[in-house]
């Protein structure tokens, strides 16, 4: 596979406007980023092929101007033929004869099948660092967002029929869909419409037939061998039924009340799970979550100018991960991705915690953000109103009495450290405020707190979340907020555009990368109007 050397030739004052400077940085840096990455690309394929190879890095290229222009593969393919523009970012030869449209997919399942997504968005990376556009700062900001599953919402009656429809005409194909009567007549064809409307009576009875069904399947298909039962079509059957029914004393199958955390909510793309999240209430969504992490400049932007930031990784996520722990995922990305390691992440009081602020001091940068409100119960004294000191085994109430017990609590069952801290009975009855610290409901009462073994870093990231200039300080993280708004509206990235993890990976991955692009182009478009 031979790189292809020709240049297309434009006026300099023409590679320099706003439309065309992405495409003239693609030739220029980005794409023989890509060529350096030759190797990489070449390895998901067969040594030996059976039809004329289509090269790897022009495929990588394409992607990501499809990408940044919001093209389906056929389209993408013909601006390849008829846009100067795209001609001259790709290198292609006035002979250039087109490939097919479908090659973009198998080169986007050979990319997710390799998990080798992360080549665009490393190849741009590395192309503005030779050019010293992006260099070694050493802030970023992390934040989440989530992705719709390209699959329609359903009810659990529905997933389970659904399922049921699969694969039933997977195992049809074993002595015909006479062999599978009478259940193949009941679900081979999709029927719901009319249970959108029924009782509840019915919709109970249905549900409890699909589960007879459903257990009736499994055990048939269990006497035709190993294959089948491992089978995609019979295994996803069988984990469905075990998220939605159980048995219960040799009894005919039961629905269960609440089905399982990350329960399949539509078989045609188990791995879409269902989760919420505050600000989109009760509902939630399918699909998945994506972890962005991007340089956060130092200085606001002025009137009119464009973002310095720059996405340094993005991390694809089942919908159910928590923030509470990803924070190391995102900078491990970000490392990997060639980064330097960061002084400072900005992040949201969703990511910040006493493990995570003890983990950030041990790895020597600084996590800056706030941290959650801890528990109150009423009007009582929360642990914040209490100085706690570790080192000293001691702690001093709102009333300034000093504590009179400790203890350290080693939970082994959940590896953690927890301290007790006891206040003297005579101290607590003849404090004032007591009304607002003792509990009512001990006859004999006295304040008693337990914290944790990082409770100290907690403590005085609140107390610092007071200050003004902390405040002003925390501003920078917003702009990431502005960062997953980009990629919803102008790369697709609201909704997975393809089924499965891998393959919402590789889409933000070559998101990220055409963001970056065109976000670099902007700039030195400004830069060079500033500069005149």
């Amino acid at each position: 596979m031979s790189s292809m050397k020709i240049h297309f030739s434009f006026p300099e004052s023409f590679e320099d406007g706003v439309d065309v400077k992405p495409y003239a940085l693609m030739r220029d840096h980005v794409l023989p980023s890509l060529e350096d990455r030759r190797g990489k690309l070449e390895s998901m394929y067969a040594q030996v092929m059976g039809r004329p190879e289509v090269d790897p890095v022009l495929l990588a290229g394409v992607t990501i101007l499809q990408t940044m222009n919001r093209l389906p593969d056929r389209a993408a393919v013909a601006a390849c033929l008829y846009d100067a523009r795209w001609r001259m970012a790709l290198n292609l030869p006035s002979e250039w004869t087109a490939f097919h449209p479908t090659t973009l997919v198998y080169f986007r399942s050979r990319l997710a099948k390799h998990r080798a997504g992360k080549i665009a968005i490393e190849a741009g990376l590395e192309a503005m660092r030779r050019t010293g556009y992006l260099k070694g700062r050493r802030a970023v900001r992390v934040d989440s967002t989530h992705m719709l599953g390209l699959v329609a919402d359903m009810s659990r009656l529905e997933c389970v029929r659904e399922t049921l429809r699969l694969t039933l005409n997977f195992l049809s194909a074993f002595g015909g869909p006479e062999a599978w009567e009478p259940w193949y007549s009941r679900y081979a064809e999709r029927n719901d419409q009319d249970l959108r409307r029924a009782s509840v009576e019915r919709l109970r009875s249905t549900m409890a037939q699909a589960g007879n069904d459903t257990r009736d399947v499994l055990e048939r298909a269990g006497t035709m061998g190993s294959a089948v039962v491992k089978s995609r079509p019979v295994a996803l059957l069988a984990r469905v039924f075990d998220e939605q029914f159980e048995i219960v004393d040799e009894a005919a199958p039961a629905q269960r009340k609440a089905a399982l955390a990350n329960a399949v909510q539509n078989p045609h793309d188990p791995e879409a799970v269902w989760c919420t999240k505050g600000s989109l209430g009760k509902r939630g969504w399918v699909g998945y979550k994506a972890q962005i992490c991007e340089t956060a400049p130092e200085e606001p932007r002025r009137k009119g100018e464009p973002t310095e930031a720059v996405i340094t990784a993005i991390v694809t996520q089942s919908a159910t991960a928590s923030d509470n722990g990803s924070l190391s995922v995102a900078l491990a990305a970000h490392t990997a991705n060639g980064e330097v390691a960061p002084e400072t992440a900005f992040a949201d009081a969703g990511y910040i915690n006493a493990n995570e602020l003890a983990k950030a001091d041990a790895s020597g940068y600084e996590l800056c953000g706030p941290v959650g409100a801890p528990p109150h119960s009423g009007t009582r004294f929360g642990t914040d109103a209490f100085r706690v000191d570790i080192p000293n085994r001691s702690a001093v109430c709102p009333g300034g009495k000093l504590s009179s017990e400790c203890s350290r609590i080693n939970e082994a069952g959940r590896h953690t450290v927890q301290y007790y801290f006891a206040w003297a009975r005579s101290d607590c009855s003849a404090c004032p405020l007591s009304d607002r610290c003792l509990s009512t409901r001990k006859l004999s009462p006295r304040r008693s707190i337990q914290v944790g073994a990082h409770h100290m870093l907690v403590q005085a990231r609140r107390e610092l979340c007071k200050t003004i200039d902390y405040q002003i300080r925390m501003h920078r993280r917003s702009g990431i907020e502005g960062s997953n708004s980009e990629l919803k509206r102008g790369y697709d990235a609201r909704q997975s555009r393809y089924r499965g993890l891998k393959k919402t990976d590789v889409q933000m991955q070559f998101a990220g990368a055409a963001c970056n692009l065109r976000r670099w182009a902007a700039r030195s478009v400004w830069l060079l109007k500033e500069n005149r």
